[in-house]
């Protein structure tokens, strides 16, 4: 059986989403309007062009799950997100792969048809979200580079993000083929 995925977002965790959406300004990217979720404890901007799939910018603002990530790991990658057909059958189709899923995911699979993977060592989390369909497009998020062992990679072809996500010494996205470092945002 073939699952069909679609990358849909990047989290980044920033010290200030205003400050990397003006960065990323300068090269004609849609940026987004500043959003504030005081449920999350976040403020965020998406940046994007077309929707074909985005960076989504997050500004830890209260105390909570964001706020602690950034204060343990620094600013960084926070999940890739990928969008799938059915929950389900792309969850099963991960068995013996080595991911893990998350213990929120029992709650957010019943409430909003989301999944949430983690692996110790892995610098971020994967959020699977189930959608209607999964129409291939071009992506505007077309490589992510992230600081991995090359152990990884077995990792990385279970969840049908080769090709975009590769092992790297420093934290680089290429948006529409051009490179942003992670340090350009803070």
């Amino acid at each position: 059986m073939s699952i069909r995925v679609r990358p849909s977002h990047v989290a980044v965790l920033v010290p200030s989403v205003r400050k990397a959406g003006e960065f990323l300004q300068q090269f004609g990217f849609q940026i987004g309007q500043e959003e504030v979720w005081d449920s999350e404890g976040t403020k965020e901007i998406y940046v994007e062009r077309d929707k074909a799939n985005s960076i989504l910018l997050m500004e830890p603002i209260k105390p909570g799950a964001y706020q602690r990530a950034i204060e343990k790991r620094g600013p960084g990658l926070h999940h890739l997100a990928i969008d799938v057909e059915n929950l389900e059958d792309y969850i099963e189709s991960l068995a013996a792969s080595g991911w893990l899923l998350h213990p929120i995911s029992i709650k957010t699979m019943k409430q909003s048809r989301t999944a949430y993977l983690a692996r110790p060592g892995f610098p971020g989390l994967i959020e699977v979200q189930e959608r209607k369909e999964c129409v291939e497009r071009p992506i505007f998020v077309d490589r992510i580079e992230i600081p991995l062992d090359s152990q990884f990679q077995r990792l990385i072809d279970p969840i049908g993000l080769s090709g975009i996500l590769m092992p790297s010494k420093e934290l680089i996205f290429s948006l529409e083929g051009r490179p942003i470092k992670m340090e350009d945002l803070l």
